[in-house]
C-alpha cells in the first residue's frame, strides 16, 4: 500500500507543478501584451477634448497677407487657444516650425499631431505669453489640409 499511495503524491505534485507552469505562463503573457502589445497608457490614449487647450501664438513668416489669422481660423476647431496672431519681424520662413518656449514635450507632441507641423525649434523664455509660438511659413498650404 504505500507503493501506491507515494505513486499518488508523485502524481498530485506532479499536477500541481503542470497547473503552477500554467498559471505563470498566463502571467508572463498577460505582462508581454500589456508591456509591447497593447496600446501604450500615455496622453494619446486619451481623447483631445478631454486635455486642456494648447496655447499658441501664431505668426505669419512668409508674408501672405492675413495668413495668421486665416490659419487661426482654420485650427479653431482643434483644441488650440490662440492667444495672438502677429507677423514675424521679417517675412524669410521657406518652412512652417514650432518654437517652443516653455519645455513641455507631451503638448508639443499633440500640437504636431493636430497641426501637422513637425519642425519646431527650442527656445526657452519662462516669460513667453504661451508655451508655442506657430510660425507659418511658405510652405503653410500644406497645413491648411491637415
Amino acid at each position: 500500500m504505500t507503493a501506491k499511495h507515494s505513486s499518488n503524491n508523485w502524481f498530485s505534485s506532479k499536477s500541481w507543478l503542470w497547473i503552477l507552469i500554467v498559471i505563470l505562463a498566463g502571467v508572463l503573457i498577460t505582462l508581454i501584451y500589456i508591456r509591447f502589445i497593447s496600446p501604450k497608457g500615455d496622453f494619446q490614449d486619451l481623447d483631445e477634448k478631454n486635455l486642456p487647450a494648447i496655447k499658441v501664438i501664431i505668426k505669419n513668416g512668409c508674408g501672405v497677407e492675413n495668413l495668421a489669422t486665416d490659419y487661426a481660423n482654420y485650427i479653431r476647431n482643434k483644441n488650440i487657444e490662440v492667444i495672438r496672431i502677429s507677423d514675424t519681424s521679417h517675412p524669410i520662413y521657406n518652412k512652417s516650425l514650432i518654437e517652443v518656449k516653455q519645455e513641455d514635450l507631451q503638448d508639443l507632441k499633440r500640437l504636431q499631431k493636430m497641426t501637422g507641423i513637425q519642425r519646431y525649434t527650442l527656445a526657452i523664455d519662462s516669460g513667453s505669453e504661451a508655451p508655442f509660438i506657430i510660425i507659418l511659413g511658405a510652405d503653410y498650404d500644406a497645413f491648411l489640409k491637415h
